[in-house]
């Protein structure tokens, strides 16, 4: 996964980045896993302070890019916050 910051992350309240995943379907033992993950988006918005929680949550395993995008997809405005 990449962070990015692009024109909307730096004219917006909030400096919202974009989280895109770099996995690729030949990465996962099962299809399926693959499809769960890209059924979210490939990518989804942060703020600054929620980088830091999604970065150390898929080092650790605690949590999946999906699980982040989908709660994401739960804000208003489609950002993951920070917990």
């Amino acid at each position: 996964m990449v962070f990015l910051a692009d024109r909307t992350t730096m004219e917006t309240e909030g400096h919202a980045l974009p989280a895109v995943t770099t996995a690729v379907c030949e990465e996962f033992e099962d299809n399926e896993d693959y499809e769960q993950l890209i059924a979210f988006g490939p990518e989804f918005r942060t703020t600054p302070a929620g980088v830091h929680d999604v970065h150390a949550n898929l080092h650790i395993g605690n949590m999946g890019f999906e699980e982040h995008a989908e709660e994401a997809k739960k804000d208003p405005e489609g950002i993951y916050r920070s917990f």
